[in-house]
């Protein structure tokens, strides 16, 4: 990625506004085509079929079962995918930008990293209102890292 690139991409992330367009989301697909074993362990958790069984729900609903800008806007996938945990991946998904750890996580990748990581992304939905789900183990991974 050239400099006057990089500049650019920091410079929007930096006045862009808090509600994503669907063009910031690329879809867990696109993450698995480097993340192969993360995304199979995600198509094997409750996570990938989220919105299965919720039918016809008011759109606030999508704000934990599914991934995109809602409730304020849509949900771009009927599924908890990769983006609802770590951002909307269209600044930080190119393979450059990912080798770099800190620039990605500057253009939106979220750290999951740690227990405490994990509480502040995952309680939003876990323990939220309307939650019927048991207590987590914050201490756990929901899948394997690959180190990429």
């Amino acid at each position: 990625m050239s400099r006057a690139a990089l500049v650019s991409l920091l410079v929007a992330w930096a006045v862009a506004p808090a509600r994503a367009d669907r063009s910031d989301y690329v879809g867990s697909a696109t993450c698995g085509s480097c993340h192969p074993k993360e995304l199979a362990a995600w198509q094997a958790t409750a996570h990938a079929r989220a919105s299965a069984s919720l039918g016809a729900v008011p759109r606030r609903c999508y704000a934990c079962h599914g991934t995109g800008d809602a409730p304020a806007g849509a949900a771009y996938w009927p599924e908890v995918g990769c983006e609802a945990c770590h951002g909307a991946g269209a600044a930080y998904a190119p393979d450059d930008v990912m080798r770099d750890l800190l620039l990605a996580q500057k253009l939106g990748l979220r750290d999951v990293t740690t227990p405490a990581a994990r509480s502040a992304v995952c309680a939003s939905c876990h323990r939220g209102p309307g939650t019927r789900l048991a207590p987590l183990d914050l201490a756990a991974l929901v899948h394997p890292s690959s180190g990429r």
